[in-house]
């Protein structure tokens, strides 16, 4: 038997009165109405059913969301309560599936939403631009690694000038540390009568790397450190550890074999002297001996001034006060208004990264 209360609609408000539904009707027990339910869902009609009070002979109501349903959904209670055993009401699988369907569609737009909602609050990366898209990753692992790392070897080689000992034939910690780190050893080139390479030729490979790790003093481990972070922790968020550290050993390896490969002044000093830029025989020379994470950084600043250009999708740009401020830093120090820069790192790290930035199979995403 079914019970009806008229034509008079109820109202059930969700969700702090956002989503309304209106009872159609009611009837006399779960399984009736849980079939009409049913059978409306397959209708495309958004309705439900719950008892309409806690005695356990109470009717069943019938609510249905969408108002422009209404009349759809009474007609249906009707032909429902003339015959609820016919065929087509036995619709319980198919119901089921639809509402799967629809409960993993709705998820989907609320994650989507979510990470809209993430990507308009604008991360935003330690140089202040506005990061657009999504992140790779949380937080920047090589990044504070290389931090931790140049400040331990610079603090122990005491800033690339290391202590020798008092006892004849005794080699200080500083020395040994500075020594494995360094481009080549000190004895090594001696002995090799002034070969660059004599410690990378015997397989020390490590050392293309390792010295951006030793600083000359406190504002150079400052100043690339401060850059590293800057730069560094927005590549590794967007991309990954392992893209960044392959652009950071790649453009710091190509700044330092610059650096060395570059001739000596003795060499330099004919073509420019005489002529206002005689000053380049001195800043545009090489040394195995150079230190320092510049060509890294210079390496990192390439990528994102260059990449965005290339793509305009990718999702960070640099703001030109950065731009400006790096290039004049790298105009600066070739100048004689600084001495004892490792231009050639500065220069090869710079080449290197603009090469990434212009691989156009490394498009962000």
């Amino acid at each position: 038997m079914a019970i009806d209360r008229g034509s008079t609609f109820a109202f059930r408000e969700f969700q702090g009165g956002k989503n309304k539904m209106r009872r159609i009707g009611t009837l006399e027990n779960t399984e009736l109405a849980q079939r009409l339910c049913d059978y409306l869902v397959t209708q495309a009609i958004d309705a439900s059913c719950d008892p309409e009070s806690d005695s356990p002979d109470s009717g069943w109501d019938i609510w249905v969301r969408d108002e422009r349903q209404i009349e759809q959904a009474k007609k249906e209670l009707a032909d429902f309560r003339s015959d609820p055993e016919q065929p087509r009401y036995q619709v319980k699988r198919e119901a089921t599936h639809i509402r799967q369907e629809q409960i993993a569609a709705e998820l989907a737009q609320q994650k989507r939403t979510a990470e809209n909602d993430r990507i308009a609050n604008v991360t935003k990366s330690a140089l202040g631009e506005p990061i657009r898209a999504p992140l790779k990753q949380s937080g920047y692992p090589v990044t504070i690694a290389v931090i931790i790392l140049s400040v331990i070897a610079s603090l122990t080689t005491h800033f690339g000038q290391p202590r020798r000992s008092r006892a004849p034939g005794k080699v200080t910690l500083e020395e040994q540390v500075y020594d494995a780190l360094s481009f080549v050893d000190r004895k090594e080139f001696v002995k090799s009568g002034g070969n660059p390479f004599a410690s990378v030729e015997t397989g020390q490979v490590w050392r293309f790397v390792t010295p951006m790790f030793l600083h000359g003093d406190e504002f150079h481990l400052l100043f690339n450190m401060v850059w590293i972070y800057f730069l560094g922790s927005v590549i590794e968020k967007l991309q990954g550890s392992l893209f960044f550290a392959v652009v950071l050993v790649t453009t710091q390896v190509s700044g330092m074999l610059l650096q060395v490969m570059l001739p000596d002044p003795a060499v330099l000093q004919p073509i420019f002297q005489g002529t206002p830029l005689d000053f380049l025989a001195q800043t545009l020379s090489g040394s195995p001996f150079a230190i320092g994470a510049s060509g890294a950084v210079y390496g990192l600043f390439g990528f994102l001034w260059i990449r965005p250009k290339v793509d305009p999708g990718y999702p960070i740009h640099l703001v030109q006060t950065n731009v400006v401020l790096m290039l004049g830093w790298l105009v600066i120090c070739i100048t004689p208004l600084i001495g004892d820069v490792a231009n050639g790192a500065h220069i090869g790290g710079l080449l290197a990264g603009v090469g990434f930035g212009f691989a156009g199979k490394l498009k962000f995403g």
